[in-house]
């Protein structure tokens, strides 16, 4: 909290995340029986992180994540108006001979107001995922163990990426894809969500200077 002195942070464990899903959204029963059934602890805490975002906005960031920048500046001026999320660049690379792309945003840390559509939908396309996941291996939400790229896809960057795409595609009425951010050297504005460059959030990457560090769980 050094670089963010007037801000409050709120740890969420194991209980205390079930008790804040019973309590905040006891009127969505779809995401309750979710989230309830759900015993994978990473499928979790996926999902608790786009949930209180959902409810409360504010940041998320993950325990091993160190803020380098206040988070007051990492809004340009120009954009502060008109923002409702923040995501960041995790992954932009070229991988192959064929030239495959692998492109991630950041799921690690994520900035959003309060009730923004987008949150909603990533909820809504997360639990999605887990249906579509658990009825292909023919399990159930409790007994569902995915891989680690399962976790990846079916709640984690990956998900958050596509749903971003799909999101932002729809908002703007074209078709959104990584092509709209490979590369990018500075913020950029799609619709209501702020799009930070590798240098923003992806410290891990080698790419300085940044406004967070990720430790890989070191």
């Amino acid at each position: 909290m050094d670089q963010n002195p007037d801000h409050r942070y709120e740890l969420l464990t194991h209980r205390t995340a079930e008790t804040y899903v019973l309590d905040h959204f006891a009127d969505d029963s779809r995401v309750v029986n979710a989230y309830m059934a759900v015993t994978d602890s990473i499928l979790r805490a996926d999902l608790i992180r786009y949930l209180a975002l959902l409810n409360d906005g504010g940041v998320y960031s993950d325990l091993d994540v160190s803020c380098l920048k206040p988070i007051d500046l990492w809004i340009p001026s120009m954009f502060k108006d008109n923002t409702s999320v923040v995501l960041g660049v995790e992954i932009d690379n070229d991988l192959g001979p064929n030239g495959s792309k692998l492109f991630e945003f950041v799921s690690w840390t994520i900035m959003a107001r309060r009730n923004q559509p987008f949150m909603r939908y990533l909820v809504d396309r997360v639990i999605d995922n887990l249906e579509a996941a658990t009825s292909k291996h023919k399990t159930s939400l409790a007994n569902f163990k995915p891989q680690r790229q399962e976790v990846i896809d079916v709640t984690g960057p990956m998900a958050l990426t596509q749903a971003a795409f799909q999101y932002l595609s729809d908002a703007t009425q074209t078709v959104v894809t990584w092509q709209n951010f490979t590369k990018m050297k500075r913020p950029q504005l799609f619709a209501d969500i702020l799009i930070l460059p590798i240098n923003a959030f992806g410290a891990g990457h080698q790419v300085y200077p940044a406004a967070e560090s990720h430790l890989y769980g070191n």
